[in-house]
């Protein structure tokens, strides 16, 4: 089932003579046993290395013929996987890290002057982080290929035993290798078990960790190359028995339900599917010739979006869509239909425009920030621009394979967010993501984040909206209800509903609106939102020459206001105009254009532009900030 990093019986006779330091697994692969197993693959006298450790093996990389090492790819980010870094000649050799923990390779100081040690509750690993910031040259992005010669390495998500792990698949001598970094040291064995708690009490590392191992085995490796530990072939019996050792653990700690994924369906209607026991339930709408268009593209669990309360970006894990695809009623995906903008409802649509170019289509307000996110300072955003091939205007109907749609601007939970309506299978459904609950039995406004930009009257438009729609099944994003499946108790994100569910919903929003308003002495929409005045874009990226922003200024009181509005610029700064005055009507927008030139952009990582505001002649303070970043520190 294993073996030792020794020589393989096929391989020439000469490598037995190799000193012990590099022991081969193929021809031009080699294991270091340094303080963690490190890999060399070598192309003539050249080399890259698959983790470092201690890298006090570098100097003998002559006997196994390399005269060059020109990259160091990391799988995570612990000392003892890479303290090697800091010996390394940077003007030969390059790093490239894992995307999600770069941040504790060349920006690890900020990392450490704000890691909680009173009132911790953050359980990552992260404490064996470097000591100190090393360049890295670039970063390994989940599913894209990193190529080196004529060598094509796989990058696959493998959070588990760090938030940010990877693992590298590639094919030598005709043969799947997985250089899986510390997934797993043994048949059924992890390296190390505290690395497996992300956060108090939680079994989230070792959930992470099942579901990467099902990932993994979904790619047919024949051979794991670990972190620690001997060579592992072949692969599905070790993992096998680690699977369930995961699961006992899991049991435990207290961790509700499997910790492998869950990729069924359920059959809403005879062509409507809805993701299964989904964090964030997403649907797809199924044609009679085979093809499905998708509504959203969500996490599958909490504990892949939860990752961020760690101060780790969000992953997605693809096991639901891939086994769509292998739907039997589904042949083609054809798009995907976004409702909003949350990265929890659209964290897989990379993952989809990578692997197959899925178009999205969505609401023309909603497209920007999907499109251009660093524009935006909203919660929930998603940092990877999507490419967006189709907009709908506000009641815009369309046709997909003869189902009509008709597309809606329904600013519920946040301001940018859509509605999606059509007739299918006899019934009448609203995709509207989260802009409506069920609370105590009765249908309800969505949750209320004023950072979204709600005030009291979103919800009612909301109301509104719905009432003309007439909807008999509401396709929600999060809301579950109970439904008795044969003894089984099973949730469910689809939810029947008459027009007094939706009478109550009305209600609800006016009683929304009734308690903003009672909760300040005047002009409640006004005092819900704090971007009323804001710069666009919020993260500037600045080098030497002047750059473009838009200064915005809302009006959301019921009066004309006039502002006076003055750009305060840090040192080395300078803004064109530096002010701006103007007089909005109620319920207006003004935009302004300005130019921002930096006298030394290497200074900004970020720098911070603000703008104190005027109005009507009272002075409100500096109420807008834009980020202004150095090309070069762009935050990944």
């Amino acid at each position: 089932m294993f073996r030792a990093c020794s020589p393989h019986d096929r391989l020439d006779e000469a490598h037995s003579q190799l000193s012990e330091l590099f022991q081969p697994i193929l021809d031009d692969l080699f294991c270091v046993a340094d303080t963690c197993n490190a890999y060399v693959l070598k192309r003539g006298a050249s080399a890259i290395a698959i983790d470092i450790g201690s890298g006090r093996w570098i100097p003998s990389l002559h006997e196994i013929g390399v005269k060059r090492l020109e990259w160091v790819l990391l799988t995570h980010t612990h000392r003892d996987q890479c303290s090697g870094l800091y010996d390394l000649d940077r003007e030969t050799c390059r790093v490239a890290v894992p995307q999600h923990e770069r941040h504790l390779v060349d920006g690890v100081e900020r990392f450490w002057g704000r890691r909680r040690t009173f009132h911790n509750y953050n359980q990552v690993g992260d404490f064996l982080s470097l000591p100190r910031s090393v360049p890295v040259d670039e970063v390994l992005a989940d599913f894209d290929p990193f190529r080196w010669r004529d060598i094509d390495l796989e990058i696959l998500p493998a959070p588990g035993h760090t938030p940010g792990s990877i693992a590298l698949l590639t094919t030598l001598h005709g043969r799947r290798v997985a250089l899986t970094g510390d997934m797993i040291a043994a048949p059924g064995a992890v390296p190390r078990i505290h690395d497996l708690q992300f956060g108090y009490a939680d079994a989230a590392g070792a959930e992470l960790l099942a579901r990467s191992l099902h990932l993994l085995l979904d790619r047919n490796p024949e051979l794991l190359c670990p972190g620690r530990g001997p060579i592992i072939e072949p692969p599905e019996p070790a993992v096998g028995k680690l699977l369930t050792a995961l699961e006992a653990l899991g049991r435990e700690l207290f961790h509700e339900g499997s910790l492998s994924p869950d990729v069924s369906f359920i059959q809403v209607s005879g062509h409507l599917l809805e993701s299964k026991s989904a964090s964030c339930s997403w649907y797809a709408v199924l044609s009679e010739d085979r093809h499905a268009l998708l509504i959203d593209l969500g996490y599958d669990t909490g504990t892949e979006g939860n990752v961020h309360a760690f101060d780790y970006r969000s992953r997605f894990l693809p096991h639901r869509l891939e086994a769509l695809r292998r739907h039997p009623a589904v042949d083609t995906i054809d798009a995907i239909l976004v409702t909003h903008y949350h990265d929890d409802h659209v964290i897989g649509i990379p993952y989809a425009q990578k692997r197959w170019d899925l178009p999205v289509w969505c609401l023309d307000r909603i497209a920007p920030i999907l499109q251009e996110p660093h524009r935006f300072n909203m919660p929930c955003l998603l940092p990877t621009p999507l490419r967006v091939a189709r907009t709908f205007t506000d009641r815009e109907q369309f046709t997909w394979r003869s189902v009509d749609f008709q597309m809606h601007d329904l600013p519920g939970q946040t301001d940018l967010h859509s509605g999606i309506s059509f007739d299918l299978d006899g019934q009448r459904y609203l995709a509207m993501g989260d802009s409506a609950h069920f609370r105590d039995g009765r249908l309800s406004h969505g949750h209320i984040i004023f950072a979204n930009r709600v005030t009291g009257e979103n919800h009612r438009k909301v109301a509104a909206r719905m009432l003309e729609i007439e909807p008999t099944v509401l396709l929600h994003g999060h809301h579950r209800r109970q439904v008795d499946e044969g003894g089984r108790i099973e949730g469910r994100a689809d939810t029947p509903v008459t027009r007094d569910d939706l009478v109550e919903f009305a209600a609800s929003s006016d009683r929304l609106a009734d308690a903003l308003r009672d909760v300040v002495p005047d002009e409640p929409d006004w005092r819900c939102r704090a971007d009323w005045v804001r710069i666009d874009p919020y993260r500037v990226p600045v080098g030497a020459e002047a750059v473009p922003v838009t200064l915005i200024a809302e009006n959301l009181l019921d009066r004309p206001i006039h502002l006076a509005l003055r750009f305060v610029a840090p040192e080395g700064v300078e803004v064109d105009p530096p002010i701006a005055e103007m007089l909005i009507e109620p319920g207006a927008e003004h935009a302004c254009d300005h130019l921002v030139s930096v006298l030394d952009p290497t200074a900004c990582s970020p720098a911070i532009l603000c703008v104190d505001v005027v109005m009507d002649g009272r002075p409100l303070g500096w109420l807008a900030e834009a980020q202004l970043w150095h090309r070069g520190d762009w935050p990944s």
